[in-house]
């Protein structure tokens, strides 16, 4: 078995045992969580000052360790912190049931507390989740694997929620607690078969240890997240929903309350099931337009006297939700450096859960200035208004930062449209050829070597260019890490191109070129000229101040490093890229002290200090420069 269908198996068994793992657990919470919610409300009599604290302690320790917590997961070896967080969570549940089976204080008190605890933790065992995702997947792969999480997500819900009231019934509170601590139990074992994840080199270094501060987040994630927030204030109304509807509406309770959340865990189980292949190949615009479809259903759920209406539109509420958090999150996490993963994943929970709980405050508020009938109506048309700034946001963003980070390998390559391709990628056709025609040597199939060619190549550290040219007066530029010197007599440069791609198009014998050697703060630079939908001609270069070529009168951009001007000198065909030769005509290096280069490295930009600072879009780990376009 060769080595790379040797680590694809590898990959396999791992994400299954990590997704099982996440199942048993998940399963686990909700069982507890539903559990102690009912076992307080009927402790208290049908308190609803109970219920309301119950509630207030699942979703104000989910905020807070999304923001305090969730950074953790960054910290070291992720699959060490998700077993420690299971035997932590079993260990706290066998103290709990020590005090429940003693019979001493409250029972309540103490089952809720340890229920805020529990909470407290998720967000931190979802962003070490993530983080290894982050770590072990290909790029292209993130949006299935984070499909794959909402479908186990949604799925225990169902079954933890419906299960925890029936085993209380059934049995006791020691039962259920006992039960719990198994399933914690057994997703650590099952954590103990995964794969370690590589740490990056900023997981060993404490934010700000080397004198500098963290880097923010680029103003693409934190428009998305800004996205996040405002659909989950309108959407949110979805934990309610349910109950107003079969209460206050349809006054018969039970039967109907079963059947709005059997239809709503449909819808979001399809969505899920939607959400990975739509993401994985449209990127960002599947999120934004099911951020319109939400709050076309938010409007279409105040018809909550026509229950199959109501029941419709709050199912395809749910499935729109779910495609959204997809495409969203899975961009965000491709703007962001592998390292911070987890505070990328806490920030998401944060801006889901600040979300639900201002549309959920906004309801309490609401209904208790007036009858639920007469207000609920007019705030779910205050949610879809909330849901379609959302989709408004997505569109900015979507407008500003292209669909995806970078093009999708399945679509033509037309118009900076196709393979997010470097020198690290591809073995080109010929040489597939040639090279199986060796003696003796063992060849593995194309796609094995090219999987191998591409692991190879992210052993290497390049520098990162723009490389740009002008014909009849119109620029044109796109990011390459493919240059390399390759004769000083005479002095030629060479870079590598794609063929069919719109800087291949451009350029002949004779055609000027300008390479823009970026520095290290130009991340963002990077990930604009690498963007599959950018736009042509001179409106590609707004925002990014550039001067003619005093020679060649290509464009080169202000704040690099260091500056080439040369005359392309012969093009030649190398399977699905062209070789570029190009005589030298001028050199510049910038005069400014902090010109320290932008590097590309083990699928991610860096620097030679460590993990480049993010400018206004920048592109996650694991993803080539795009070149070509």
């Amino acid at each position: 078995m060769s080595s790379v269908a040797r680590g694809q198996r590898t990959e396999r068994r791992s994400l299954r045992f990590l997704l099982s793992a996440y199942a048993v657990s998940q399963f686990g919470n909700w069982l507890f969580r539903t559990g102690v919610v009912y076992y307080a409300y009927n402790q208290s009599h049908g308190s609803t000052a109970t219920l309301a604290t119950a509630i207030i302690l699942v979703y104000v320790p989910i905020l807070l360790g999304s923001r305090l917590l969730a950074p953790l997961a960054d910290r070291g070896d992720t699959r060490r912190t998700l077993i420690g967080l299971d035997v932590l969570r079993a260990v706290v549940l066998v103290a709990l049931l020590a005090v429940v089976g003693g019979g001493a204080g409250s029972t309540s008190t103490a089952t809720v507390g340890v229920m805020g605890f529990l909470s407290l933790l998720t967000p931190l065992f979802t962003a070490a989740q993530t983080a290894y995702l982050r770590r072990t997947l290909s790029a292209e792969r993130i949006p299935q694997a984070l499909a794959a999480v909402s479908r186990i997500d949604w799925s225990m819900f169902i079954l933890g929620t419906a299960a925890g009231p029936l085993i209380l019934q059934a049995a006791d509170l020691p039962v259920l607690i006992g039960l719990d601590i198994i399933t914690f139990v057994v997703s650590g074992l099952l954590l103990i078969g995964l794969t370690p994840a590589p740490t990056p080199a900023g997981a060993l270094r404490s934010p700000g240890a080397d004198g500098t501060a963290r880097p923010g987040l680029t103003a693409a994630s934190r428009l998305l997240l800004a996205g996040v927030f405002a659909l989950n204030a309108g959407a949110g109304l979805i934990n309610v929903y349910p109950n107003v509807v079969a209460r206050d509406y349809l006054g018969s309770g039970a039967a109907w309350l079963s059947a709005i959340n059997l239809a709503n865990g449909v819808g979001a189980l399809t969505g899920a099931t939607l959400a990975g292949r739509l993401a994985k190949r449209r990127g960002l615009r599947p999120g934004v337009l099911a951020a319109f479809v939400v709050a076309l259903s938010l409007a279409g759920m105040a018809f909550m006297a026509h229950v199959w209406v109501a029941l419709l539109a709050s199912s395809v509420m749910l499935l729109g939700g779910q495609v959204f958090a997809v495409a969203f999150q899975s961009r965000i996490l491709e703007n962001e450096p592998v390292d911070v993963a987890g505070r990328v994943s806490g920030l998401f929970t944060l801006a889901t859960f600040a979300g639900v709980a201002v549309s959920v405050g906004a309801f309490l508020g609401v209904t208790t200035a007036g009858s639920v009938r007469g207000t609920f109506p007019a705030l779910l048309a205050a949610a879809a208004l909330a849901a379609l700034g959302s989709a408004l946001i997505g569109g900015a963003a979507l407008r500003r930062y292209g669909d995806k980070v970078h093009p999708d390998e399945d679509e033509d390559e037309d118009e900076g449209k196709g393979k997010d391709k470097d020198e690290t990628e591809p073995v080109p056709e010929e040489r597939r050829a040639t090279a199986g025609e060796v003696k003796g040597i063992d060849q593995p199939d194309p796609e094995a070597a090219a999987l191998l060619l591409r692991q190879a190549g992210r052993s290497f550290a390049t520098g990162v260019t723009v490389t740009s040219t002008v014909v009849d007066g119109t620029p044109h530029a796109t990011t390459l890490n493919s240059f390399a010197t390759v004769s000083l007599d005479p002095a030629l440069v060479m870079v590598s191109v794609r063929r069919g791609s719109r800087l291949d198009s451009l350029i002949a014998e004779g055609s000027p070129l300008g390479i823009t050697v970026l520095a290290e703060r130009q991340r963002g630079v990077a990930v604009h000229f690498a963007g599959g939908d950018r736009p042509s001609g001179a409106e590609l270069f707004e925002g990014h101040p550039w001067e003619p070529g005093a020679h060649t009168g290509a464009p080169l951009l202000a704040g690099g490093s260091a500056w080439i001007e040369c005359v392309v000198q012969s093009v030649v065909a190398a399977g699905d890229h062209s070789v570029v030769l190009a005589r030298l005509v001028s050199f510049t290096a910038s005069e400014e002290g902090n010109t320290a280069p932008l590097v590309f490295h083990g699928g991610d930009f860096t620097t030679l200090s460590g993990p480049a600072l993010p400018a206004f879009a920048a592109q996650a780990g694991s993803r080539e420069p795009d070149h070509g376009h």
